[in-house]
Formats: structure tokens, C-alpha cells, sequence
């Protein structure tokens, strides 16, 4: 952490995005978003938020900047919340230290975020910018682990699952003011194997936003009541076992049927919430045809039509090979990964009808926030 001048403090951090493998979908606090149902999730490692916080102590304004363009914050009132909970945690720390200072001190925040990924595309974007930022005032402010969770997740809901490496349980908690809603590290070592092949079909922003889609399935669905109480609870223990004992199949298997759950209980609303499109399905039905002799791969979509397939890190050269029969990637995409994993891939002169993808990312999962 560095200090520029009187009443300044900055500091820099990297934060990956998550991925839910049991999704979260639904609040019951949309002021503390506090979850339906518990959540569990992985890091794509090199999808990540840069971002730099300055709290400067000084009447001012505070401002948040991400890939270069400034947030409106008067209609992203997040931000304001994250900031005015920081403020109330350091006037506490003070409190309990016994600093009893007469004067008001005054302090705002500049935020500069940069992200490698689309923004609002179903890809999570969110959860790494604000768990970035609480991460950052995590430092500046030496909160410890729970306070930092709550700021983070009343910027973004699943923002709290950034904050750490590894296999991470996010608990929906049971009392109203979310102090037992936080996200954990599990205690299984994290699974170096384990990677993503992201596939971007669309990056456009999803035409229902996930804070409006859960509030529609959460006043609509009957299928959303089932799945809390029944589904998620089992799913949960499901994939701790699995993951825990390094048991692919078993993995991946909850991994699909959860994404196709969580969609159908989008479909389930009223008026229907269609995140996923053709490229989607298309891509489902090459994950099924790469699966028939034995489950290699495990597709997840989140509210949007881009796909995250989870492999461990020997299978995927075979499976890019598997899509490179149907989808068009972008060569510098396959560049890049055949310079990686030192493999090389021969595209076919010609594919019947093929799918678009904008971007492919192929990364490692599950490694932690780092301080830059």
C-alpha cells in the first residue's frame, strides 16, 4: 500500500472472476443481497479486474472509472453503498480502538478498474470488479476476511466468491442482517488440473439483467422453490465430494445438470427468460458428442449464451480439436492456446453452417486475488 501525500492511500489489486458450478439465482434481501440458496464456485484465473482504489481524505467526489470509461454512479448506486460501508467499518475500527476524534474527517474514492473480459455478458463481470474493490479497501482500511465479504458482496452478490482461491462455498445464512451469509475457502487443496475453455458468443449486454431476471423468477417460478429446498443443498455436497476426491465424472455430471436446471428455472418465469441461443445449444451438443465413450468436459452457462466448458488441463487439446468442427475461433485465440500447451490444431478448409465465436480463453481454475 502506498501513501501519496498527506491523507492519501492507494492501493492495487488483481482479482479473478468465478464461476459458479452450483449457481445462485434469486434474494432475499435485494438491499444486503443476501441469496435464496447457497453457491459454490472457481476462479478462472486469467479473467481478471486490475483495479486501483485511492481513499483520499478530503471533501470530494467519488468516481469510479472502468476500461477507461466513467460510471454514472448516480444509476449505479452499488458503488455509493460499498463506499459508505467501508466509511462505517473504518468510524467502528476507530470506535473500538478508542480513538475518540472530535473532528468530522471526510474521505471519498477514486476507483480505476481495468477488466481483460466483456462487461454485462453473462461472463460474471461484476463479481470480479467489486470483490477487486473490497479487496483493495480490505488493505488500505485492514478490515478482516468477513468484513471484506460483506463489502464485496453488497456490491455484487457473488462478488464474495472472488475473494478467495480454490473451491469456494458461498452460505446463504439464515439471519436477516447477512452476518452469517459469507463465502468460504472449502478445505479440499486446490485441483491444479482443472481448466475452462470460455467461448464468447455474443458480448453484447443480455437484454435482462440478472438483478431483474432473479426478481422475475423469484415472483414467478415453481420450479425456483424445489430447487432451493431439494436441489442445491445435495448439489452442494456433491461437488464438495467430487472435487475433494478428485472424481471428474462425478463432477461434471452436477456441473451440467445444475446449468440446465438453472436455465429451465429461467425458462420457468413469467414472461420466460431465454438466455441461451443457438450457438449455446450447438455448443451443448458438441460437449455431449464429446462425452459418449466417457464424461471429459463439463459445459456451465451463466445468465447469458457464453459457455464455460471445465476439462481437466490433458483433455483439452482434443476437445478444442472437437470444436474447431463446427466453430469458427478467431486465430490468434488458437495462436495463443497452441503456443501454451504446445500442441498444435489444423482447422478445417471448409465447416457446414458453423458458429461464430468471438473469443476463445482457455485458463486454470482456481487461483486467488493477488496484490499488485
Amino acid at each position: 500500500m502506498s501513501h501519496n501525500g498527506a491523507g492519501v492511500s492507494e492501493v492495487t489489486v488483481r482479482v479473478p472472476m468465478n464461476i459458479a458450478l452450483v449457481k445462485y439465482w434469486g434474494k432475499r434481501d435485494e438491499q444486503l443481497i443476501l441469496p435464496l440458496n447457497d453457491s459454490i464456485s472457481l476462479t478462472v484465473d486469467k479473467l481478471t479486474a486490475e483495479t486501483t482504489v485511492r481513499m483520499i481524505q478530503a471533501v470530494g467526489e467519488n468516481t469510479v472509472e472502468i476500461n477507461g470509461r466513467r460510471v454514472e454512479l448516480s444509476s449505479n448506486k452499488r458503488y455509493q453503498t460499498v463506499f459508505d460501508e467501508a466509511l462505517r467499518l473504518q468510524r467502528k475500527r476507530k470506535e473500538d480502538l478508542n480513538k475518540n476524534e472530535n473532528e468530522c474527517i471526510t474521505h471519498h474514492f477514486e476507483v480505476i478498474s481495468k477488466t481483460n473480459f466483456p462487461v454485462a455478458a453473462g461472463l460474471a463481470s461484476s463479481a470480479a470488479g467489486f470483490a477487486a474493490i473490497a479487496r483493495a479497501i480490505q488493505k488500505i482500511l485492514n478490515l478482516n476476511d468477513t468484513q471484506a465479504n460483506r463489502l464485496a458482496r453488497i456490491g455484487s452478490g457473488s462478488a464474495c466468491r472472488s475473494m478467495f482461491g480454490g473451491l469456494v462455498h458461498w452460505k446463504k445464512g439464515e439471519k436477516e442482517d447477512g452476518s452469517d451469509c459469507v463465502a468460504v475457502r472449502t478445505e479440499s487443496e486446490n485441483w491444479p488440473d482443472l481448466y475452462c475453455i470460455i467461448l464468447v458468443f455474443n458480448d453484447e449486454r443480455k437484454k435482462v439483467g440478472s438483478s431483474e431476471g432473479m426478481r422475475r423468477t423469484r415472483e414467478t417460478s415453481t420450479l425456483l422453490k424445489h430447487r432451493i429446498e431439494y436441489v442445491v443443498p445435495e448439489r452442494i455436497e456433491q461437488v464438495k465430494k467430487a472435487y475433494e476426491s478428485r472424481n471428474f465424472q462425478d463432477l461434471a455430471r452436477v456441473i451440467m445438470a445444475d446449468s440446465n436446471q438453472f436455465h429451465a428455472v429461467c425458462l420457468d418465469s413469467i414472461p420466460p427468460i431465454r438466455y441461451l441461443n443457438e450457438s449455446s445449444w450447438r455448443l451443448i451438443e458438441l460437449v455431449e458428442k464429446f462425452n459418449q465413450q466417457e464424461v471429459k468436459a463439463a459445459y456451465t452457462f451463466d445468465a447469458g449464451p457464453n459457455a464455460c466448458v471445465i476439462v481437466q488441463k490433458y483433455d483439452v487439446p482434443a476437445f478444442i480439436r472437437t470444436l474447431l468442427q463446427d466453430i469458427i475461433i478467431p486465430s490468434e485465440d488458437l495462436k495463443s492456446v497452441e503456443e501454451e500447451l504446445k500442441v498444435s490444431f489444423d482447422c478445417p478448409s471448409e465447416i457446414n453452417s458453423p458458429i461464430l465465436c468471438s473469443k476463445l480463453i482457455v485458463s486454470p481454475m482456481g487461483g486467488g486475488p493477488a496484490d499488485s
